[in-house]
């Protein structure tokens, strides 16, 4: 029988400790955002170790984002499923380094948890049929003043354009292929590095996964620019390839810590309108 008053009681009968945290982060989901995201951010790794234990044996020591990469390069763990762990990883960071979460961020991954979980069911319960149901965003206790609506308003539009922006760097970093025609890939490639910059200002990764997606674009960069067609020895090749990678992992880092500052200061925004309507005057 489901428990109607929770979206995660499917995952009882699959993985108690997963079900339990997904409970947890449900019930602070308005009272407490950066809890939520803490909570979160144990069930996606709890769910990672469970996949690298029957996928990587071993791995499951590693940190988060290791091991979701190793997952995911493995084909244990599909893009978009991969994309939704990182966004709870990254946002779950976040909150317990002391960036304040709002609510409907907090309700985003949530959502987002919610998906990963039905497919983690299918998985971890081979043949097992799971009924996850339509996600029911949790109620707040009183509903949300005028002003309140129109500050969550700014709150999706501003992580509509933290998604959009991160969906295109990973689609650029896909062009880097190894079955592709190489003299093809040369002639894409010296339109694509003079335009390197675009790709940062794009980039949808933190400093944290920074070093990883740097690794895999240093080994295409560095054999391209030893290409014929470049003309460039090893070393010189090395040099250029880090010299873009580390202006990509700065615009990387940069473009990440704006959009915490602009999601600090709509909490902060939100606060002051709490203490505001406290007092009465709002």
């Amino acid at each position: 029988m489901s428990d109607s008053s929770t979206n995660f009681g499917f995952l009882d009968r699959c993985d108690p400790r997963v079900s339990h945290l997904a409970r947890q982060a449900e019930h602070y989901v308005h009272s407490d955002p950066d809890s939520c995201l803490f909570k979160l951010r144990l069930m996606i790794e709890l769910m990672a170790k469970r996949l690298a234990s029957l996928a990587i044996p071993g791995m499951q020591e590693a940190d988060l984002s290791t091991m979701l990469g190793m997952l995911e390069r493995e084909g244990s763990l599909p893009r978009r499923q991969a994309d939704g762990m990182h966004a709870i990883r990254r946002d779950g960071n976040a909150a317990v380094h002391g960036n304040a979460t709002p609510a409907p961020t907090a309700m985003r991954r949530l959502h987002d948890a919610h998906r990963l979980s039905g497919w983690y069911a299918r998985n971890i319960v081979r043949g097992g049929r799971f009924d996850i149901g339509e996600f029911k965003p949790p109620e707040p206790q009183a509903p949300p003043s005028s002003e309140e609506s129109h500050l969550h308003d700014q709150i999706h539009a501003l992580e509509d354009r933290i998604e959009e922006r991160r969906r295109k760097t990973r689609d650029a970093l896909l062009l880097f292929r190894e079955n592709e025609d190489s003299e093809a890939v040369c002639k894409r490639y010296r339109i694509e590095l003079k335009a390197l910059n675009m790709v940062a200002m794009a980039a949808g990764e933190p400093l944290i996964d920074a070093d990883f997606v740097a690794l895999v674009m240093a080994m295409d960069l560095e054999a391209i620019y030893e290409h014929p067609a470049f003309g460039g020895d090893s070393r010189h090749a090395r040099r250029n390839a880090e010299s873009q990678l580390s202006q990509v992992k700065s615009e990387m880092a940069e473009s990440e810590r704006v959009y915490l500052q602009e999601r600090a200061e709509l909490v902060q925004a939100m606060q002051l309108l709490k203490r505001r309507q406290l007092r009465g005057e709002a």
